[in-house]
């Protein structure tokens, strides 16, 4: 468990977080990105739902036509009742037809509105959702074909994060704000044009607040943009630190660091709750700023409009409405159409420009360099397993060296193991071998065949891999061990079962192979989840075995059951052994001592001992204590 480290940000002395150096690998200069890309971007993905798309806009126009005409019927409803109280006054006979010819009209509008709407929000939620699918599934297809170097550099929970909570982020605000920018746009442009048609005057007044709206917005939403990045960026560090609290909350309650983790968390959802603050007030402001100058915008309305009444500015109006109340009304709720669409999207700015900070996120993912894969059409059929590293160097840092030409060879049916203290480069080794990584320079290969030359798939086949992390996910025995090969038969899974010594545990499970497992196998023990690993190895019959401390967590007496099926299965396969505890591995064919990235000495353990040299010392201090210091790091 590593503590917090703090520093100073790039704006405010506020504590980063550990999680913040990870990003600093991908971004050191922690810059807002392009957010007019992004929106472009987001806006490209929408081809291939165009077809909806277009139906929305013509939805969303019949919607405005329709709506930017009720203002105009509800004056002339205003005037037909003002004519008919001048006929009361006047002692005339009065004729209400036209007033109810006026209401049902505008009855029909507003249903035909309301009708619209609905159409729009039911075609918009398929998109968004069909769109952030689509987000999702690349994103997905992205973690497949991600080089390791990407998973080194980032944690878990940053990667969670972007796969969850900013896509559901996404999809939240296309569903529900996406139709609101789209109506609103075709709305200002619509009623500007019947405010103009209806008053010239009366429509530039109104139009003074598009300049001052969008000097605002662009202010206020250059602000907001860093401060909507900050708050995604300690969403990931929020979901880091529950992640690698809650998988290692065994281990945080045997230190008592109860306390310390609870402290962490604090400080992050304190960071977090601070950013989240600064960012919607910012981004809230314009709302509020922009309904004073409204205001004042009616007040402007109602008083030059009455003086048109009273034909009082520039001499007789020439505007056909001119002298009438419904006129005035009527202008008042245009002006209020105007401004009401510019108001919806200033209050969901904030929500705009989360949307655009968690697509940024995503995208930087989906955006990763794919694993470099040359097909040159070749296939390893029937492989024997000879396996050669000729000269091969590689480091994971360019200043840090590692594996500096190495050389060593593997033939059919050879156990070989790999020794060393920690940091020597076995695991590397192995890394190298299933190409999580590429050397750098020199070749391995296999039957003669360089590895680069074969796809990862096809390379990867003729693999069986056991880790010194097992990994099983929720379902049954059966399903866990079929993992290794989809397509194998119950009892080819039976026979790999037997092999790696795990029949007599199912045996004994209530219900057999059908044995439901939780999550991460937390109903069974740590030695029961490696032989389900081995058994799910084996059952590809793989070429070449490659245990990576795979007796690690096994008792002593389930370590000599599966010794035991190893001798049987290294039989016509090659096996490569990385071990720490060096009494697993007396009976391999060929040990491999290394030591700071190279092999220092190779022998069997008979051979290593007698020579008294650096495998001797390994050996001898697993009984007697003590290793060169240099070494013990």
């Amino acid at each position: 468990m590593s503590s917090v480290k703090t520093g100073k940000s790039a704006e405010a002395p506020e504590k980063e977080s550990k999680y913040a150096a990870y990003r600093k690998k991908e971004d050191t200069t922690q810059k807002p990105k392009n957010f007019k890309g992004t929106l472009f971007r987001l806006i490209n993905m929408l081809k291939p739902y165009k077809a909806a798309v277009i139906v929305v806009f013509i939805v969303a126009s019949a919607a405005t036509v329709l709506n930017v005409f009720t203002p105009d019927i509800m004056g002339d409803i205003i005037d037909a009742f003002t004519d008919q109280l001048n006929n009361r006054l006047n002692g005339l006979e009065m004729d209400f037809t036209e007033t109810i010819h006026g209401i049902l009209r505008i009855f029909i509008f507003y249903f035909g509105f309301t009708l619209c709407e609905f159409v729009q929000v039911y075609l918009m939620a398929g998109v968004s959702q069909h769109l952030v699918c689509d987000i999702r599934e690349r994103v997905n297809r992205k973690l497949s074909h991600i080089p390791l170097r990407y998973f080194d550099k980032s944690t878990k929970g940053e990667i969670i994060s972007k796969i969850v909570n900013d896509c559901d982020n996404l999809s939240s605000t296309l569903q529900s704000n996406i139709t609101t920018v789209v109506t609103s746009a075709i709305q200002v442009i619509g009623v500007g044009i019947m405010m103009f048609i209806s008053e010239w005057r009366l429509a530039l007044i109104s139009m003074i607040l598009v300049p001052i709206s969008g000097f605002f917005a662009r202010v206020i939403s250059k602000r907001s943009k860093i401060l909507f990045r900050k708050f995604w960026d300690k969403t990931g560090d929020l979901n880091g630190h529950i992640e690698e609290m809650y998988t290692g909350h065994n281990i945080v309650r045997i230190f008592n660091h109860q306390k310390k983790a609870t402290e962490e968390f604090d400080e992050i959802t304190d960071d977090l709750m601070d950013v989240s603050v600064k960012a919607n007030f910012v981004s809230g402001l314009l709302k509020p700023i922009l309904s004073i100058f409204w205001n004042l915008t009616y007040v402007l309305i109602c008083f030059t409009g009455a003086m048109i009444v009273m034909n009082r500015i520039g001499g007789t109006s020439t505007t056909p409405l001119a002298g009438n109340i419904g006129f005035v009304v009527a202008f008042i709720q245009y002006a209020g159409m105007f401004s009401g669409p510019i108001n919806n999207i200033a209050s969901i700015i904030n929500t705009i420009q989360s949307c655009l900070a968690s697509a940024e996120r995503v995208f930087t993912l989906v955006d990763e360099e794919d694993e470099v894969e040359t097909d040159k059409g070749i296939t390893l059929d029937n492989p024997q397993g000879v396996v050669e590293f000729k000269d091969v160097s590689f480091r994971y840092l360019p200043e840090k060296p590692l594996i500096d030409h190495l050389n060593l060879t593997a033939n059919k049916g050879q156990l070989v193991a790999v020794v060393g203290p920690t940091g020597a480069g076995k695991t590397t080794l192995v890394n190298l071998l299933m190409r999580f990584y590429d050397v750098d320079s020199g070749a391995i290969t296999i039957d003669g065949v360089d590895i680069r030359d074969v796809t990862r798939n096809e390379l990867r086949k003729h693999f069986g891999m056991v880790l010194q992390d097992t990994w099983i996910f929720k379902g049954t025995i059966k399903e866990n061990i079929a993992y290794g090969r989809m397509d194998a038969t119950d009892e080819e899974i039976y026979a790999a079962a037997v092999a790696a010594k795990l029949d007599p545990f199912i045996q004994e499970m209530p219900d057999g192979y059908d044995t439901m497992l939780e999550e991460d196998g937390a109903n069974i023990s740590e030695g029961q989840k490696q032989l389900i690993s081995i058994s799910r190895a084996l059952l590809t019959d793989p070429a070449v075995l490659i245990l990576d401390e795979a007796t690690s967590s096994v008792d002593t007496r389930t370590e000599v059951q599966i010794q035991e099926a190893m001798n049987n299965l290294m039989q016509g396969r090659t096996d490569f052994v990385i071990a720490h505890r060096l009494s697993t591995i007396r009976s391999a064919d060929m040990i491999l001592v290394m030591r700071r990235g190279a092999i220092v000495e190779q022998g069997t353990h008979e051979e290593l001992l007698e020579k008294g040299g650096f495998y001797a010392q390994l050996y001898k201090s697993q009984y007697q204590g003590g290793i060169p210091p240099e070494d013990a790091e």
